[in-house]
């Protein structure tokens, strides 16, 4: 998908909202242009509008629970496991150069790698449509949202442990339990760690597979597993710090 670019006029067009809002906002930080021509015109990326607009959380729950499958937008959309490693450690860069979420930045960054490299290595040759993951992150507002439309945890927890009832079921097992599938392998190493890495520090995680919805936050001991409001395909996580 190429990047498409509007105009203010279109941008406030796209939004609803008035240029001069678009300027106002340009002068206090909330949305800048992508990009400003050599003659001074602004110009939007898709992308950075819809971010505004909908949020990285609602963006990425829309692209996991479509039923009709799509490519997210490019500044988003990781198709590989290298592109993935590069965008973070783009985004550890990122934090590291800001001194408030420096001391959080290589636990933050490994619990989002943790997540993301699990979506492409539980998936390799059984993508059921869009292969690849949602990656995208808002350093200002402390949030990191990644998304995949894989075959989910239960279908690959089941393998191993054939008994699981439901996508609740197995989110609990996946935070909790070492699976053996064959010897010496152990499955669903990496939600353990990450569980142990937001209740040990200032994170919060809502990650949600299929029809249900795991909530963490530091201190947690036991595990908070609910319904989901709307299924997904796949897996979505949002890490709050």
């Amino acid at each position: 998908m190429q990047k498409q670019y509007f105009s203010i006029g279109q941008a406030a067009e796209y939004l609803g909202v008035s240029q001069q809002t678009l300027r106002r906002w340009h002068g206090d930080g909330s949305l800048k242009p992508t990009f400003v021509s050599e003659g001074g015109h602004r110009y939007y990326s898709v992308a950075d509008l819809e971010k505004h607009a909908k949020g990285l959380s609602r963006l990425a729950r829309e692209w996991a629970g479509s039923v009709t499958p799509f490519e997210p937008q490019r500044e988003f959309y990781c198709q590989t496991k290298d592109v993935f490693k590069a965008r973070l450690e783009r985004m550890a860069m990122e934090i590291d150069s800001k001194p408030a979420l420096k001391d959080l930045g290589p636990i933050v960054t490994s619990v989002a790698g943790e997540i993301g490299n699990n979506s492409f290595d539980h998936n390799i040759g059984n993508w059921p449509d869009v292969l690849g993951a949602f990656f995208a992150y808002d350093l200002g507002k402390r949030v990191i949202v990644l998304a995949d439309r894989g075959q989910g945890i239960l279908t690959t927890l089941r393998r191993a442990k054939s008994d699981l009832k439901d996508d609740e079921d197995a989110l609990r097992v996946a935070f909790t339990e070492f699976i053996t599938g064959r010897t010496p392998e152990h499955r669903g190493n990496g939600l353990k760690f990450v569980r142990g890495m937001v209740t040990d520090n200032d994170l919060e995680l809502t990650f949600q597979a299929g029809t249900a919805t795991l909530r963490l936050q530091k201190g947690d001991k036991d595990l908070n597993v609910v319904p989901a409001p709307e299924p997904i395909r796949g897996c979505l996580s949002i890490i709050k710090f």
